[in-house]
């Protein structure tokens, strides 16, 4: 059987830092872990962490690919770039674009093309000759070092392009996006990200741009009595109450203040006392500083009622959605919408909006609401608080919807359509 070659970019694995894990490092994972899978596919790893030692033992901890040939970027610019990010994150937006046209400047000027460090390594200028082999990147652009490989991107969403306060944040998008070219594959997680990628990069082909939907992890499905009261007390959620929750980075295109403002006019409104709203998830700073003013604003009894929970543990999610009443997700824009996913796979109706990706993912399984409108936030969540039929129903709903998605499935798209593009 002929195999296609991939190099792999496990950066974003290879990275994580005390176990501080997002959205993107799932979707690398479960992509490495099913091409793993496949004997139709030969893999060398890429990186550029430059703790080679901490890279090789992430691998090993989340993927057991650590014994993959590994070939690592020696780039003194890689660590200026992040340290600079690190940095720039902190500072006002205008002080901070004045700042990364400096770093920009100053970086094109002292540093070439990083080296890479690998004794099977070999190049060479004529894609015919490498045209079943493939650089295949979860995240970032190609490096420059691999642009001879026919390249595979998956692509999630562009929000920085179109949302205020994300361009400042998400450098790597637009590197990623001036590297793109009409020879490019990507793999776009939704429908709608694939139009909104040829709306605002009408030079890439429509069918060089295949729709792969994503997965959730096996981890999420609906977990014992027991192991949702051990995470109750753990993040101290009161036994007494019943919870809504919400599981995503606070930022603003998450829709939080409307969501918590809402929670406060709906249990006013309904005298109730015995709902708390769980927030859960890193956050920016920024942003942070907002929702404790919302959350400050409210009346002393109803403040109690929101708990900022933090970063969740891996092993801690799927009992936290298992244990809501329901879960809340009205993000002004998703490339996907992995939380909704997970929820449902826990056996949890959700509640989302009803714009970009969303539809794709919860069809007719939950109840979708324009993420601006008030009254319809509190309506929804009068319809699962008082109708617990509805609450079973979009359950089983969710349950048999979340069946539709696989890595597996997910995996089999990209691979055949490397295949096919090397005539195997």
């Amino acid at each position: 059987m002929k195999k296609i070659k991939i190099v792999f970019d496990a950066t974003i694995i290879t990275s994580v830092r005390n176990d501080m894990k997002f959205g993107i490092f799932n979707v690398a994972k479960n992509l490495l872990i099913e091409f793993m899978k496949r004997n139709d596919v030969e893999i060398r790893l890429f990186s550029r962490e430059l703790n080679k030692k901490l890279a090789f033992d992430n691998l090993k901890k989340y993927t057991n690919a650590n014994k993959l040939p590994c070939e690592f970027e020696v780039s003194t610019l890689w660590v200026i770039k992040h340290t600079a990010k690190r940095i720039i994150d902190l500072l006002p937006p205008k002080i901070a674009d004045k700042l990364k046209i400096i770093i920009r400047t100053f970086v094109n000027k002292c540093f070439r093309r990083p080296k890479v460090e690998s004794a099977s390594l070999q190049t060479t200028n004529n894609k015919k000759d490498v045209q079943n082999e493939f650089f295949f990147s979860p995240f970032c652009a190609t490096p420059k070092c691999y642009k001879n490989l026919q390249e595979c991107i998956v692509v999630y969403d562009t929000i920085p392009m179109i949302l205020d306060g994300y361009a400042q944040r998400n450098g790597w998008f637009f590197e990623l996006c001036d590297s793109l070219n009409t020879q490019s594959i990507c793999f776009s997680i939704s429908e709608y990200t694939k139009s909104d990628f040829l709306k605002h990069l009408p030079h890439l082909k429509p069918e060089n741009i295949i729709v792969t939907p994503l997965a959730c992890d096996e981890r999420f499905k609906p977990v014992p009595e027991d192991k949702i009261t051990a995470a109750r007390q753990k993040y101290k959620i009161p036994s007494d109450k019943k919870y809504i929750f919400s599981l995503c980075t606070l930022e603003p295109r998450k829709n939080l203040l409307r969501t918590v403002k809402c929670f406060a006019n709906f249990i006013s409104k309904n005298n109730i006392d015995d709902l708390v709203f769980v927030l859960g998830g890193a956050h920016w700073d920024a942003f942070t500083k907002k929702l404790e003013n919302e959350i400050g604003s409210l009346d002393e009894n109803i403040k109690t009622r929101i708990l900022k929970i933090g970063y969740v543990d891996d092993s801690d999610q799927a009992a936290l959605y298992s244990g809501a009443l329901f879960f809340v997700y009205t993000s002004a824009y998703e490339g996907f919408g992995l939380p909704p996913l997970e929820a449902m796979s826990c056996g949890t109706p959700v509640i989302t909006s009803n714009n970009s990706s969303l539809p794709e993912v919860v069809g007719n399984a939950g109840i979708m609401i324009d993420y601006d409108d008030d009254a319809a936030h509190i309506k929804a969540y009068e319809s699962y608080y008082y109708n617990e039929n509805l609450r079973k129903e979009n359950s089983k709903k969710g349950l048999e919807r979340a069946g539709l998605f696989s890595w597996e499935k997910c995996a089999d798209i990209m691979i055949t359509e490397m295949k096919r593009r090397a005539g195997l």
